[in-house]
């Protein structure tokens, strides 16, 4: 259990570090990232609230 709470750490680590060296070395890459994380999120909730109303139309039918 200690090692793998180790080896979780380490990864943690690794990746604020690499984080922080690809943000000082090319923001722009980063912004575009969040970016194209931020319109997943938005298409993903359009998808969701699309089809919850899809299902109470149906149910509403049915």
């Amino acid at each position: 259990m200690i090692k793998g709470l180790l080896a979780a750490v380490a990864v943690v680590f690794a990746g604020v570090v690499g984080y922080k060296i690809l943000e000082k070395k090319n923001p722009a890459l980063i912004k575009k990232v969040k970016g194209s994380i931020d319109e997943a999120g938005e298409k993903m909730g359009s998808i969701l609230t699309d089809a919850k109303e899809s299902f109470y139309e149906g149910y509403a039918q049915g």
